[in-house]
């Protein structure tokens, strides 16, 4: 039995060389890249041939799964390729059939670059204003959810590419994120299984993995969260009746790493349901490893059956879907959330204010030439600024001026957003989440794109001139 198949390891804390020489003893079922460890395309692909070489040819087992966390919106690893919009973007798209293509074509790409492993969809819940979730969730309806979640999963898979489910039973109403601390749920448990539905949805849907969170549920279990954690963890693998894999979030999370033990994480986890463990970083992977070795190889060997037929592929797409047609839904489905129509025969300053170079502009005009209706054709007056620093010294008024980025934790922003709406013509375009719309000026216009993709702020910009419903 080979003891790196209970081990999905990121290449973190060493250097790269080091690294593959951590992968070459381990063998890890699965590695998991993250933005930081390549630059572009080029990079990526030598990256995974490396590893690829190291089980192939070096020691004659299987390739490893290739994974990324490309949930779409703000959370992408690959951001070169037609990567999918936000959840949230979905969800308030409410088209089912996209969202599926959407899936597809993700998969469609990943898979064209040697990596197998999706770990997403987002299940959460966002009970309100939650700022670890925020775009990544399909939204506050649980039909909503499921039923997108379910469209996305059978895209992504459907070019051999595995989905994961996450974050059972559900991430949404803690407001702490797991990376710097411990969250603490505290609901009834009837709340906790309620939120959990699209999870079920998945499982029907037949998803090839479900991720647990790091969160402590107290009505379920007072003392560790649901990754290690045997009343959740039964909860998922005998209510649920899931019988494919289930992975931990990362255990290099400060809401594990430092609070339990090596021995203490492994018994919570593989020595419960968990048939893989996830860790960022490969020098902690190394410590997993030599404890699994100890484990009893009877009570691995279910997982190892489920890890098995988690490897097996599923039944391809033959043909690529088409690009084309995300883009043009995305130019038309931002969202008017509160109405000002800029005047098209006046020069207006569109401003970048999360972009600290001229990169995001030749995207958004590169964007225009693949929809339907060009900036250039209008012949708009738009004069562009990068950054904040245009609003910060501003002293005319009587201007135009579209305001273009995201707001969470910018209060000083806002601040800033608000004083110049007095005195000049605005529409802020908001690429996030919208929850800030009740702090921002009623004297500004504002438009919700949940999204950061050029072909949607092409069409939201259109909006502000009333060329758009």
């Amino acid at each position: 039995m080979r003891t790196g198949l209970f081990i999905q390891t990121g290449l973190r804390g060493v250097e790269r060389e080091e690294s593959l020489r951590y992968i070459s003893k381990m063998l890890p079922l699965s590695v998991v890249l993250f933005g930081n460890d390549f630059s572009n395309e080029k990079e990526l692909t030598e990256l995974i041939s490396k590893i690829n070489h190291i089980y192939v040819v070096e020691n004659n087992v299987p390739a490893p799964f290739i994974a990324v966390d490309q949930e779409g919106g703000n959370v992408v690893r690959i951001p070169w390729i037609d990567y999918s919009p936000s959840n949230l973007f979905l969800g308030k798209l409410d088209n089912p059939e996209f969202t599926n293509y959407v899936g597809m074509l993700t998969g469609y790409q990943l898979n064209s670059l040697g990596i197998r492993w999706n770990l997403a969809p987002v299940l959460d819940t966002l009970n309100g204003y939650n700022p670890v979730i925020l775009e990544r969730s399909f939204g506050s309806d649980l039909e909503t959810i499921g039923k997108h979640g379910a469209e996305f999963i059978k895209g992504i898979q459907s070019y051999d590419v595995r989905a994961t489910a996450k974050h059972f039973p559900g991430h949404g109403s803690v407001m702490v994120d797991s990376h710097v601390d411990l969250p603490e749920d505290k609901r009834n448990v009837e709340s906790i299984i309620n939120d959990s539905y699209p999870f079920r949805k998945a499982i029907d849907e037949g998803v090839s993995s479900i991720m647990l969170s790091h969160v402590l549920y107290n009505s379920l279990d007072e003392n560790y969260p649901a990754t290690l954690s045997a009343e959740v963890q039964k909860l998922l693998r005998h209510s649920f009746n899931y019988r494919n894999l289930i992975i931990s979030d990362s255990m290099d999370m400060k809401a594990v790493k430092g609070r339990y033990d090596v021995s203490e994480i492994i018994k919570g986890s593989i020595k419960n349901e968990v048939d893989v463990i996830e860790n960022a970083d490969i020098v902690g992977s190394m410590e997993f490893y030599e404890q699994i070795q100890n484990i009893d190889t009877a009570l691995l060997k279910p997982k190892e059956e489920r890890i098995m037929q988690f490897m097996q592929p599923f039944k391809k797409l033959s043909y690529k879907p088409s690009p084309l047609l995300m883009r043009s839904v995305e130019t038309v489905s931002s969202r008017i959330r509160r109405r000002k129509i800029l005047n098209p025969d006046i020069e207006a300053d569109l401003v970048l204010m999360d972009s600290k170079d001229e990169s995001q502009v030749a995207e958004i005009s590169k964007s225009t030439n693949l929809v339907s209706t060009h900036l250039a054709d209008l012949n708009l007056k738009l004069k562009l600024h990068y950054g904040t620093e245009f609003l910060e010294n501003m002293k005319e008024s009587g201007r135009q001026i579209i305001l273009v980025g995201r707001n969470e934790h910018l209060r000083s922003r806002v601040n800033l957003m608000n004083a110049i709406s007095g005195k000049n013509n605005c529409v802020f375009i908001s690429t996030s989440f919208d929850g800030d719309i009740g702090i921002v000026s009623e004297k500004m216009g504002y438009i919700s794109t949940y999204s950061k993709k050029p072909s949607v702020i092409v069409g939201a910009i259109l909006k502000a001139y009333g060329f758009m419903s």
